[in-house]
């Protein structure tokens, strides 16, 4: 089993394979996740008793999972809105549970966790290689118009792979500062590559995030003095870049930056209108529609508290980030190595999320219901 989450877990960009089984769209990384949890749940159905012990958090994921079936029903897309309760929702929370009952300690976690950092490993050298050769890079990412050039690797979009090695970044950052699984020179250049191809991506959002990401573990692991002048070095090496520098000094004059704005406006007034229920899932393109909003038609408003409070309503925005006080609440009473590094992660998400749209992906959601998971550990050492 331990296996086989693991393999899950280093696959998880391939949710892009997509096709269909008797009519019915699924992706290969769903497959995995289904076969995963029938195994799991019949070999593990005398042990399923054992998941009362998570009470609380269990009346939290419940609401969120509550929350994501009336905003299905309630969406003016509800057969589109079916899948994405099923890919976002239902199969990330069972995978938590499944996660819960396969890793009974730390010393399970290594198996998984080293399956996910080679991979974000080998898919940062893809974007590397995707740099200099442009292989798989789409035509607009060229940095042949006003903006530079942006990696993918095996993702759509830059932003998609930022939001995909940020927290994954930090997180294991987090455990190489302990040398906690994560302690020889050919882990120190994993991490250096998925750095790398971070700052490849040209996302200012993710920068900011995993920056923020960096301070946090720097006061938490060192004297305020170190942490403190550490950090301003880092930020002055930074701003020396000048790649770096340019791309910070064009949000004012950046389009997506005005067209964010645009969206993030457009649905504070849906929340106004609707505040119990937002615009269900798969709602958000019908509220630019009735906005009578001119630009590219997008599936969220690039922001965290709007994304959640549109997509899954009032109760779905209180439940998410109940399951998000409840991992800082752990790491409060439980602080280790783990426990860290799993509220580091949580952080770049909620900061990254600030400008755009860290859960609902295949990969995102699973990521964060996996990271749940570790946090129930007892032993978070």
């Amino acid at each position: 089993m331990i296996y086989f989450l693991g393999s899950i877990l280093a696959l998880l960009p391939i949710y892009r394979w997509r096709f269909e089984i008797l009519g019915l769209p699924t992706t290969f990384l769903e497959l995995l996740i289904v076969v995963f949890l029938a195994m799991v749940f019949i070999s593990k159905y005398h042990e399923l008793g054992s998941l009362k012990k998570h009470q609380r958090l269990n009346w939290f994921v419940l609401a969120f999972v509550l929350a994501g079936i009336i905003s299905t029903l309630v969406s003016p897309e509800p057969v589109k809105a079916l899948g994405l309760l099923k890919a976002f929702i239902i199969e990330p929370v069972l995978l938590f549970y499944a996660a819960v009952l396969v890793i009974k300690n730390t010393k399970n976690l290594r198996l998984p966790l080293l399956c996910l950092f080679w991979s974000a490993v080998a898919v940062s050298v893809f974007g590397l290689i995707q740099s200099v050769t442009l292989i798989g890079l789409p035509l607009r990412f060229w940095g042949t118009g006003a903006e530079p050039l942006r990696i993918v690797s095996v993702f759509e979009y830059p932003n998609a792979l930022a939001l995909y090695l940020g927290p994954l970044f930090i997180f294991f950052f987090a455990l190489a500062l302990k040398k906690n699984l994560l302690s020889t020179y050919p882990h120190f250049a994993g991490l250096a590559v998925m750095g790398l191809a971070l700052l490849l991506t040209q996302s200012r959002g993710a920068w900011l995030a995993v920056f923020a990401g960096l301070i946090f573990l720097a006061f938490k692991n060192f004297h305020w003095k170190k942490a403190l002048s550490g950090t301003l070095l880092v930020l002055f090496v930074l701003l020396l870049l000048a790649p770096v520098r340019n791309r910070i000094g064009l949000v004012a004059q950046d389009p997506s930056s005005t067209a964010h704005l645009d969206l993030m406006q457009i649905g504070i007034h849906k929340i106004i209108s609707n505040p119990i229920f937002g615009n269900g899932l798969f709602g958000f393109r019908n509220t630019l529609e009735q906005a009578g909003y001119r630009g590219e038609l997008l599936n969220y408003p690039h922001n965290i508290f709007l994304n959640l409070w549109l997509e899954l309503g009032l109760l779905g925005f209180i439940a998410f980030f109940a399951v998000l006080w409840f991992v800082l609440d752990r790491y409060k009473k439980q602080p280790g190595v783990f426990s860290l590094a799993v509220a580091s992660f949580m952080l770049v998400v909620l900061i990254h999320g600030l400008v755009d749209a860290p859960y609902f992906k295949n990969d995102l959601a699973v990521l964060f219901w996996f990271m749940v998971s570790v946090s129930t550990l007892k032993n978070s050492q």
